[in-house]
This record gives C-alpha cells, structure tokens and sequence, in this order.
C-alpha cells in the first residue's frame, strides 16, 4: 500500500505478539473493535451482493438477455450455471479489501499482520498446508466411503469441465477471503478486547456457521467446529496459512465430489445433514488440525 500504509499505519506492533492480540496496540480502544467488527459486516453485506448482481448483470446482457434478468439470477447464485459459481464467490471475495481497510484505517495497524504475526504472508507454509490438507482430508473421506462399503461408481454431471475451472480460478480467492475476515479480522479485533484467545476463537467460529444461512444444528455445528478448529491453528501457528489451505482443498473437492454425484446446485442448496455425516466431517478436520500442526511446528520456530 505504499505511502498510504505510512501515513495511516501508526500503531507499534510487538515482534513477539500473540496472533490473537495484533490490534491490542497501545492505543487500541474497545470502541474500535465494536465499530470494525459493524461495520466489516455491514459493509460485506452491502457491497458483496452488488458485485455479485454485476457479474450476473454482464453474464446476462452477453448471453443476449434471454428471458427475464431474475431468472438468470437465480440460476446463477444456484449454481445451476458454471459462471454463476466465480460471481457468486468473487462477491464474497470483497472481505479481502474489507479485512484490510479496516486494520489500516479502524486500527491503524500494518494489514500484513492480518496474515501472520511474520509480518505477511508465509508462500512456502501455505503451499506446505495445501498438501497437508489434500492428503488429510481426501484420505479421511477415502476410508469414510470404503467403510461405509459405497461403491466407486461416478456420474459426471453436465458441464463439470466448465465448473471446477470456474471452482479453481475463484475458491481460491474465495477461501482466502472467508478466512482473511474470520480467522483473520474477526479473531484480531475480538482478541483485543477479551485477552483470553479462546473468546475469539469460539465467537469467530459462531459468527461463521451463522453467515451460511439457513442449516440444521448439526450442519450448523459441522461448520462450527470447522471454525473453531481453524481458528485454533491460527493461533498456534502464527498465521492464516493452515486455515486457508484447509478452506481451499475442502471446497474444491466438496465440489468436485458432487459433481461426480449428487450435483453442485444440489451441494449449494444444501441445508441440513444429519448427524453421522457431522461427526464425520468433525472428525476429519480434527485429523486435518492435528496434522498441520504437527508438520507446522517442525517449520515455524514459535509453534
């Protein structure tokens, strides 16, 4: 950010700060995380839907506006449509420059520290987590269905080509930005106030299962515990990296799992699961968790 970051970043940062108490500066106030903490949602919630009905605007106006633009909408945000996924993610893509404006203008910290305590982001842990990840939970999910003694037979739904390079270039994106506000900008903000990390951790967590919208308890504590889970190894490892290499490979393979079965319009739509399927994914993030930390810790000296 250049000059703008020395203008506005004038908040000390400790080289040997706990992750969670980033933003407790010198002169943090409690008064700056209740406002970055509103107005990051409202502002998630006011502009993300823009951009997302802009791309499905221009998606719409080339397709020759076939019909009327609600019903391209809604097949868009259903995922009915490849194209209709990007939109849909790069709208929640805006928590990236939401969760950095507002540790440089609220909290007048360096924005780096909202990826790791280093300053910055660690590429080679990240890439490290990334393969942790695709091991861990495609490995768990691989002995789930040979236990439950489900065949090996796919049905490639129509278009999938088109939607796991859609799912690619912009999950990516999406999962970073997902845990840039959350495990990032939420965990830093509450962690000023509350010095217990846990505080952070646990609400960060809740606020996250919420943001997915209509779900069952046990689909709302699927996601919890994910939360909790990848909040905990951003504490214990410094940084954002094993939460979005584990954000990454679980939405990519969640995708491209149904498209070789049920269907992602039918994985998007998705609003209940029961509690076997709960304990399951519960149980392969803590496999997740366990792993990456271990590894970390072999490679991040303060783990």
């Amino acid at each position: 950010m250049g000059r703008l970051e020395q203008a506005w970043a004038t908040e000390d940062v400790p080289a040997d700060v706990d992750y969670a108490r980033v933003l407790a500066t010198r002169n943090a106030t409690p008064l700056q995380s209740l406002l970055g903490v509103g107005l990051g949602i409202v502002t998630y919630l006011t502009f993300a839907p823009i951009v997302t009905q802009l791309l499905a605007l221009g998606y719409w106006q080339a397709s020759g506006a076939p019909g009327a633009f609600a019903d391209t909408y809604r097949r868009l945000v259903g995922y009915e449509v490849p194209f209709g996924m990007s939109a849909v993610q790069l709208g929640i893509s805006t928590l990236i420059p939401i969760s950095l404006a507002l540790v440089l203008f609220v909290h007048r910290v360096r924005p780096a520290y909202l990826l790791s305590v280093r300053p910055g982001m660690r590429w080679g842990l990240l890439g490290i987590m990334v393969g942790v990840a695709a091991v861990t939970l495609n490995g768990v999910l691989l002995v789930q269905h040979l236990a439950s003694g489900g065949g090996l037979t796919v049905t490639p739904q129509r278009d999938l080509l088109w939607f796991m390079i859609a799912c690619l270039l912009t999950s990516p994106i999406q999962a970073a930005a997902e845990e840039l506000f959350f495990r990032g900008y939420l965990m830093q903000a509450l962690g000023a106030l509350v010095p217990n990390h846990w505080f952070g951790i646990v609400t960060s967590a809740a606020i996250f299962a919420f943001f997915h919208g209509v779900q069952n308890p046990w689909l709302f504590a699927d996601r919890f515990a994910f939360g909790v889970l990848a909040g905990w190894l951003v504490v214990k490892t410094g940084g954002l990296e094993a939460g979005i290499g584990a954000h990454i490979v679980n939405n990519v393979c969640a995708f491209l799992y149904a498209g070789l079965s049920t269907g992602i319009a039918e994985l998007k739509a998705l609003q209940q699961i029961g509690w076997a399927q709960a304990v399951g994914d519960i149980a392969m993030f803590g496999v997740y968790a366990l792993a990456a930390w271990l590894v970390a810790r072999r490679i991040v000296p303060f783990v």
